[in-house]
């Protein structure tokens, strides 16, 4: 037997309130209006809902349990107003984004802690994976927004929009004690003699560290380490004599927090570029739209943006 879903609610509110005229006026309606509502209800169940002559109202036991139904309804539907509102303000949702490791470990991780700082009702799914595979990932609609270097994106599917966020450089990092780090002038001979951290073959930073440093000469060089991980490269290079090349952005606050060091060599090559990735046709939800705007608003308040 199915029951009115408003009528529940009154009901509730003439067991909160205690009389009929008590509710009719916290519903804003009329005390014989709630009176048709009652009989209305037990006519259907066949059964009272209030002892009869009681004064105030003494509710029955099929009358708590119609009540209590309509309590949760009346809460449910005041909940759903209220994810409604949150979601189309972009305060709630669901938001699925991927970057290559060094982006997610520093720059993306550190943008989506400050931007869950407003919206504690947001769920972010956050993948680390390099462009191709983050590439098939959105063209399935499996993430919403890609954070990376976008010169691989420029020659990519025509499907794919691109939104500049800064300019950055490559640079060679070391541990703030590292001998090359005290040396005035430091030689094609000094970086061949060294050992190196490589990147992953399959990643666009593997392609760049080599361009780079061909730009300079350096083109034989020892590895002694190998990840795909951000984080066991930073510890690598924090307590080993290990140099690699990374983006500038890569070391956004951890340079000064952890003793590294950039080595003061100017690489022969052009400026990449960091944007954000989505699908052109893809309607993009307001929760999405908040993410972008705070992404470019925390790249500019970070000092990443190069006039």
């Amino acid at each position: 037997m199915l029951l009115d879903a408003r009528q529940l609610e009154h009901l509730a509110a003439i067991v909160d309130h205690s009389t009929l005229q008590n509710a009719a006026n916290y519903l804003g309606t009329s005390q014989p209006a709630l009176s048709r509502m009652l009989r209305q209800i037990e006519d259907r169940i066949g059964m009272p809902l209030f002892e009869r002559g009681s004064r105030p109202l003494v509710v029955t036991e099929i009358g708590r349990k119609l009540s209590d139904q309509g309590r949760a309804i009346k809460a449910a539907r005041t909940r759903a107003a209220e994810d409604i509102t949150l979601n189309t303000r972009g305060m709630s949702g669901m938001l699925k984004i991927g970057a290559p490791p060094f982006l997610c470990e520093r720059l993306v991780g550190d943008a989506i802690a400050t931007f869950f700082k407003t919206r504690k009702d947001v769920e972010i799914h956050l993948t680390s994976d390099y462009f191709p595979t983050l590439e098939r990932a959105i063209l399935l609609n499996q993430i919403d927004i890609i954070v990376c270097p976008i010169k691989l994106v420029v020659a990519s599917k025509a499907e794919l929009g691109v939104e500049p966020l800064f300019k950055d450089e490559h640079v060679i990092v070391a541990r703030k004690d590292h001998a090359l780090a005290k040396k005035a002038t430091i030689t094609t001979e000094d970086l061949e003699n060294a050992a190196w951290i490589g990147h992953a073959q399959h990643s666009m930073l593997h392609t760049d560290m080599a361009t780079a440093l061909a730009s300079i000469g350096v083109t034989n060089l020892k590895f002694g380490f190998h990840s795909v991980s951000a984080g066991a490269n930073f510890e690598m290079l924090r307590k080993t004599d290990f140099l690699t090349v990374l983006p500038r952005y890569a070391l956004s606050r951890i340079q000064t927090d952890n003793g590294l060091s950039v080595l003061p060599i100017k690489f022969d090559t052009a400026t990449l570029t960091v944007g954000m990735v989505t699908l052109k046709e893809r309607p993009q939800s307001a929760l999405l739209s908040a993410f972008k705007q705070h992404v470019s608003d925390y790249v500019t308040s970070s000092g990443l943006v190069q006039s």
